[in-house]
């Protein structure tokens, strides 16, 4: 039996502060030191592996079980994911269907507070949803670049707007990955999930407000509001529901989505009194026919029912791959 020293200065700040040096080492290595994020893990896990040996006492071989475990877990669980989901994106890239996509998206409103809700907020929430790590952001500020937003700014909105996309993640991963750390008291993804219901809607619904605010001030909110509190209220009623009754897989992919479809309905009926258009704004809209709308969105809408599946829980419990090491 290994027993484990947990509090090695019998101080419990002290002890913790050490025991954090990893994370902030982390931080500073992406941040201050500009560290690639490959660099800035291999140097983190060497300072954890001299902390947990010598500081903390961790015998040598459970620290190489648990560093083999990390990264099976990380390879199965993680690694698959970003790499079919990088791999639909390029896909659509290299076929041309994603410049459909954006043009169906674009085309819904001419004006540019809407196109920000549009691509900067519910775009850039199902590409979190679908690719997460970074795509949505890049994607998206470039899209709003191309429509003629500055590129400052439109990074800064993108960046704003991931907020009510970023807590689930690729296909849910930083929420999901719970359920392969077998946590005590029998704390689930799900339980996870429902615990963010608490706070998230708050966040998610104020967001869109802002992003107007940003761009327009009081006088967009006033004149684009039903956009607004349509595009608030589907994306975070439709969340909230997923997360409370379904889980986090499908938590942006499904709200965004239904909330793109909504709002071009929407968009039919409702005009600005004023169509806000910035002097920077050339980019031309392509006109697609609905066939190439529907073919170019297809693989991502198959992605959708094949998570959906997926996360059922009479499919995880066939599904779900354990790895246990015995130390």
């Amino acid at each position: 039996m290994t027993l484990l020293t947990v509090n090695p200065f019998d101080n419990v700040g002290l002890s913790a502060l050490v025991a954090a040096v990893p994370i902030i080492l982390f931080l500073l290595c992406l941040t201050v030191f500009k560290m690639k994020g490959i660099y800035a893990a291999l140097t983190t896990l060497v300072v954890t592996l001299i902390v947990a040996l010598f500081v903390f006492e961790l015998p040598a071989r459970v620290s190489a079980g648990a560093i083999t475990e990390g990264v099976v877990a990380g390879i199965f669980p993680i690694g698959y994911i970003v790499l079919m989901a990088v791999w639909l994106y390029k896909v659509s890239i290299k076929t041309g269907q994603f410049s459909i996509i954006q043009d169906s998206i674009a085309s819904i409103s001419v004006d540019q507070r809407i196109q920000l809700l549009l691509i900067g907020f519910c775009f850039n929430a199902f590409l979190e949803g679908a690719a997460g790590f970074g795509v949505p952001i890049a994607i998206c500020a470039v899209l709003l670049i191309q429509l003629g937003f500055e590129p400052l700014k439109a990074a800064m909105l993108c960046l704003i707007a991931n907020g009510a996309a970023g807590a689930f993640g690729a296909i849910g991963l930083p929420v999901s990955i719970i359920d392969t750390f077998n946590l005590s008291g029998g704390v689930t993804t799900l339980d996870v999930a429902r615990y963010s219901a608490l706070t998230l809607p708050i966040l998610n619904f104020i967001i869109p407000f802002v992003l107007v605010f940003i761009v327009d001030g009081m006088k967009g909110i006033k004149e684009i509001l039903p956009v607004i509190l349509t595009v608030s209220g589907t994306y975070t009623g439709l969340q909230l529901l997923l997360t409370i009754f379904h889980g986090p897989e499908l938590a942006d992919i499904i709200p965004s989505l239904a909330t793109m479809v909504v709002l071009a309905f929407v968009c039919r009926k409702f005009k600005p009194k004023n169509i806000f258009r910035l002097e920077a704004s050339e980019h031309k809209i392509q006109k697609r026919t609905p066939k190439e709308i529907v073919f170019a969105w297809s693989p991502f809408v198959i992605l959708t029912a094949f998570v959906l599946v997926w996360s059922a829980p009479f499919f995880k419990n066939y599904s779900n791959l354990e790895v246990h090491l015995k130390v």
